[in-house]
C-alpha cells in the first residue's frame, strides 16, 4: 500500500522489470487505484488488488486488520512490503523494506508532539515486522549497518539491494530551453534533515563572494512534508534580500517532468544529512550534472568518486564546494565519467533480478521448512 516517495518510485520502476525477468512468479499489487495510473495490462503475471484510499491511520488499520486476509485469498507464497510494516499474521513468509530513516534515527530534529507520537508508533510497527519477517531489505550497506544495529537485527536477516535507475530517462537534453534559469538544482521532499536552509545560506554566501552575475539561480523541487521547515526555508529566502527573486522553490513537480529540470541545470546539490540511499543523487549523475553532496557515508557508498563532498553542517564548506563544482574544468569531467560508470551499475533490471532471486530463496526456504 504505497502512494508516494521512495517506495512508490521503487515499485513503479521495478514491477515491470520483475514481471519480465521472473515469468515464473505471479505478482499481486495491493494499492489504491487512485495513486496507480500506470497500466500493467501487458504483463500476464501481474494484477492490481485495489484498496480504498484513506488517512494515514486508516491505511495502518487496513494493514493490521485486512492485508493478511488479502494475502490468504490470493494464496500468496510471499508477502513483500516496500515499506517497514507487515501484517501481524500472515499465511506466508514476509520481506519488508526498511528505507525511511526518520523511523530509526536517533538524531534530535525538534519534532512536535504529534510527529513524535507518529514516529514512535511507526518504530514499534517496524520492530515488530523485523521480528517476524524472513528478511529485511535495505537499499544501502550503510543503512543496513546503522538501522540493523539499532534494532538488533541479526546479520543473516539483512539483505542489501541498491536501488536502480532508468538512465535513459535522464540522459536526454530535450526541454532545456523551456526550463531556462534552473541553475543550481536540488530535488527532494521537504523535511528538516534535507538541509535546504543551509543550502540557501550557502548559495547566498557564494553570491556575496563571487558576485551575482557569476552565480546561477537556485531551484529547489520537492513536496512540502514539513510545514515548520517550509517556514524556515521561506525565512532563509527572505534573508537573501534582493537575491530572493533568484531562488525558485517550485514545490512538488510531476515525476515525468523532473528529468527536464536536471537537463537544464548547471549543478546539482544534495545537502541532506540523513538518507538511506538518495535517488536524486543518482538521477543527477545519470544527467551528466556536476554533483555536490553532503559528506555522509551513504552518499560515499552510492556516488563514490563521482561527486564533490562537503560537511552538511558547515555552510561555508558547502558554499565553497558549490563554487568549485560549478567552475572546475578537468576534474569535473573526470567525476562525470566516473558517474556514468557508476550509473551503469545501478539499473532496475539488476535490481529486479536480485529481488526475484531473493523472493525465490525465501519461498523455497518456507516450503522446505514445511
Amino acid at each position: 500500500m504505497v502512494r508516494s516517495g521512495g517506495g512508490h518510485t521503487h515499485i513503479t520502476n521495478v514491477l515491470p522489470e520483475l514481471c519480465k525477468v521472473a515469468p515464473d512468479l505471479d505478482f499481486v499489487l495491493m494499492a489504491s487505484s487512485a495513486h496507480w495510473k500506470e497500466s500493467f495490462d501487458s504483463f500476464p503475471n501481474l494484477k492490481l488488488h485495489s484498496v480504498t484510499e484513506g488517512s494515514m491511520w486508516n491505511r495502518y488499520f487496513y494493514l493490521l486488520s485486512k492485508a493478511s486476509r488479502v494475502a490468504k485469498a490470493h494464496n500468496a507464497d510471499l508477502y513483500f512490503s516496500v515499506a517497514e510494516y507487515t501484517p501481524p499474521s500472515l499465511p506466508c513468509p514476509a520481506i519488508a523494506s526498511f528505507r525511511n530513516p526518520n523511523v530509526f534515527t536517533r538524531l534530535r530534529q525538534g519534532w512536535g508532539i504529534k510527529q513524535k507520537v507518529r514516529l514512535g508508533f511507526l518504530r514499534r510497527l517496524a520492530k515488530a515486522s523485523a521480528r517476524r519477517c524472513a528478511r529485511i531489505l535495505f537499499v544501502s550497506h550503510d543503512s543496513a549497518n546503522w538501522i540493523g544495529a539499532g534494532i538488533g537485527l541479526p546479520l543473516e536477516k539483512r539483505v542489501v539491494i541498491h536501488h536502480g535507475i532508468d538512465a535513459t530517462r535522464f540522459s536526454s537534453l530535450s526541454a532545456v530551453q523551456e526550463r531556462a534559469g534552473v541553475g543550481v538544482l536540488s530535488v527532494s521532499s521537504v523535511y528538516r534533515y534535507k538541509n535546504f536552509v543551509r543550502l540557501i545560506e550557502a548559495w547566498h554566501l557564494w553570491v556575496e563572494r563571487a558576485g551575482s552575475a557569476n552565480v546561477p539561480d537556485l531551484t529547489i523541487i520537492g513536496d512540502g512534508q514539513d510545514p515548520w521547515y517550509l517556514k524556515q526555508m521561506q525565512r532563509a529566502i527572505d534573508a537573501t534580500a534582493e537575491e530572493s527573486s533568484r531562488i525558485h522553490f517550485l514545490g512538488a513537480v510531476p515525476y515525468s517532468e523532473v528529468p527536464s529540470y536536471y537537463a537544464a541545470a548547471s549543478l546539482f546539490v544534495f545537502p541532506s544529512y540523513l538518507e538511506t540511499f538518495g535517488h536524486p543523487l543518482v538521477e543527477a549523475m545519470a544527467s551528466d550534472l556536476p554533483v555536490v553532496a553532503a559528506d555522509i557515508p551513504v552518499f560515499r557508498e552510492i556516488a563514490g568518486d563521482s561527486a564533490l563532498y562537503a560537511d552538511p553542517y558547515d555552510v561555508e564548506a558547502l558554499s565553497q564546494a558549490m563554487e568549485s563544482g560549478f567552475v572546475e574544468g578537468g576534474d569535473a569531467a573526470v567525476r562525470m565519467k566516473n558517474a556514468r560508470r557508476r550509473v551503469s551499475e545501478l539499473s532496475w533490471n539488476v535490481n529486479a533480478r536480485r529481488l526475484a532471486d531473493l523472493f525465490r530463496e525465501v519461498i523455497s526456504e518456507a516450503r522446505h521448512a514445511s
